[in-house]
């Protein structure tokens, strides 16, 4: 079951984690992790590192990881780093794409060095 950012938080601050974890809301900061969905309203402004990201809200970052999934809806402004991407008709890519060399896939996820002080939790405006 992921950690979910619920559509009524928004969080200033990084999330590092080795599960999955899925976007409702806002996060302005880096996140790390399993697996990770920005679903549609959700809103990411930071850079992404995880071993599969699934998009249909909006990322204003870069995305790094295994496989990447833009839905339709999604809306990213950021270089995408990846092994496989998908992209749906309708979505919205504004940045660099790259394929990563197969080796290093398996090393994409989750570090959780580098820890910041805790994310801020603030109410929905």
């Amino acid at each position: 079951m992921p950690s979910i950012v619920s559509a009524d938080l928004t969080i200033r601050g990084n999330l590092l984690g080795k599960g999955d974890i899925q976007i409702e809301g806002k996060v302005f900061g880096r996140i790390e992790a399993g697996n990770l969905v920005v679903a549609e309203g959700g809103e990411v402004e930071g850079d992404i590192i995880a071993k599969a990201v699934a998009v249909s809200g909006t990322v204003r970052g870069s995305i790094k990881a295994g496989t990447v999934t833009l839905s339709s809806t999604a809306r990213v402004q950021g270089g995408v780093l990846h092994d496989v991407l998908a992209i749906e008709a309708g979505a919205q890519l504004e940045g660099e794409c790259r394929r990563l060399a197969g080796a290093l896939t398996d090393k994409i996820g989750p570090t959780a060095v580098d820890l910041e002080p805790e994310a801020e939790l603030v109410a929905a405006e």
